[in-house]
């Protein structure tokens, strides 16, 4: 009797010290290690630092958090690999993304979304969860939430742009996405995949002549200053898919999960008009210095031309995703 006593007696206090251990595991700080390579004012950062921000107000002391941007880290080649080994914990990821899961290269689909609102229908929608869950699948990171890079315009030193026929003979530098390669050489001109962090000094010295890139972009990166000419072509939009080492979110509490998720979201609905409001003032801003000629792409002539890529893109991203996706976009 008395070791049956004494057993239980144990057993309690086993139990006691595993409910102390993890209430004091809940209790520790949730500690994030954040970095991107865009400047400080390129939306993919902005958003990362409004959900730092966002997170903050909810978790106060239970929340701590790093954050690095202008490349300090290393490229976006780099940052690929240091939030999959949990390096990093969280990352913007834009274009580069489909690197790593195909599925992504639906936004490569040329003039896919007419205006914002049917970016945050597909975005917000169906299409959305499939990419969360194609992506926590093959490359093992959480999505916490799609904000914005934005729609994309093309810049060269060659001539200004109207239709596919103004591309001949010039190089156009293109993130690291085949699609998106695939596309620019069907448009007629000669993509180079590079690094963003070499694109201001490859375009001063003539490596290459030209480079599409959301407005936001272009002027943070400062390259209307080495190019002459700016088509206005909204050709695609690319997304912030803001993402987190799968390892790390799956430790944490719930209360930690449902706090991280409500406070990307709310960056990402804060940066997406964010962004359409930097489109007014940058080319508003472009138009006044006078420094880039701007012209308007010959939407249909693109359109025309761009037609091969529907199945092409499709194929890559497979085929079922890339018909609902066009279908969400109606």
């Amino acid at each position: 009797m008395m070791n049956l006593q004494r057993l239980r007696t144990g057993l309690g206090a086993a139990a006691l010290s595993v409910a102390l251990l993890s209430t004091a595991m809940a209790a520790e700080p949730l500690k994030l290690r954040i970095s991107g390579d865009s400047p400080a004012s390129g939306l993919d950062i902005v958003m990362a630092q409004k959900f730092a921000d966002n997170l903050k107000a909810k978790l106060g002391d239970g929340f701590t958090f790093e954050l690095f941007h202008t490349g300090a880290l290393g490229d976006e080649v780099v940052h690929m690999q240091q939030v999959r080994t949990g390096q990093i914990d969280v990352y913007p990821f834009g274009s580069d993304i489909v690197q790593l899961d195909k599925s992504f290269s639906v936004f490569d689909m040329p003039f896919l979304f007419k205006d914002r609102t049917v970016v945050a229908k597909v975005l917000d929608g169906d299409i959305g969860e499939k990419l969360r869950v194609s992506l926590r699948d093959k490359a093992g990171l959480e999505v916490l939430a799609f904000g914005e890079i934005g729609f994309r315009q093309i810049t060269n030193n060659v001539r200004p742009i109207t239709t596919p026929a103004d591309f001949k003979g010039m190089k156009i530098r293109v993130p690291g996405s085949p699609t998106r390669v695939l596309m620019f050489k069907t448009l007629g001109a000669s993509p180079v995949n590079m690094s963003f962090s070499e694109v201001y000094v490859a375009l001063q010295s003539g490596t290459v002549d030209g480079q599409e890139n959301p407005l936001a972009d272009i002027v943070a990166r400062s390259l209307q200053e080495v190019q002459k000419n700016l088509a206005i072509s909204n050709h695609v939009y690319t997304p912030v898919t803001l993402v987190m080492n799968k390892a790390k979110f799956d430790a944490l509490t719930p209360e930690q999960k449902t706090a991280v998720k409500a406070a990307a979201q709310e960056a990402a609905a804060a940066v997406r008009e964010i962004g359409a409001q930097k489109d007014i003032e940058l080319i508003k801003k472009l138009r006044d210095e006078k420094k880039i000629t701007i012209t308007e792409i010959d939407v249909e002539t693109f359109k025309k031309a761009s037609a091969p890529l529907y199945d092409a893109i499709g194929k890559i991203a497979g085929d079922d995703l890339a018909k609902s996706t066009l279908a969400a976009t109606k």
